[in-house]
């Protein structure tokens, strides 16, 4: 009776490891974007939000003798007022 019981949970472990593992595999985070778009364009990080965006379509801003890039000008403006 004990042998069946610890076959049953070992059983049941290895069935729930390979459930983790299947659904791990098949729900993988995004991978992190290209460094340039379709078009050849440099992707940039927003330094506030962290969301990548083309180089020309990015708000531009200098800060303390550095330039940065945006995705918006709320995150410029909050970035700023950290800053």
């Amino acid at each position: 009776m004990l042998v069946r019981l610890l076959l049953w949970l070992i059983v049941g472990f290895l069935v729930y490891t390979v459930f983790q593992f299947v659904k791990q595999a098949l729900l993988k985070p995004p991978a992190q974007p290209p460094e340039k778009t379709s078009r050849g364009e440099e992707m940039v990080a927003d330094p506030e939000c962290g969301t990548y965006v083309p180089r020309n379509d990015a708000v531009k801003a200098h800060f303390k003798g550095a330039t940065h890039y945006f995705c918006s000008t709320d995150c410029r403006d909050k970035y700023q007022k950290r800053s």
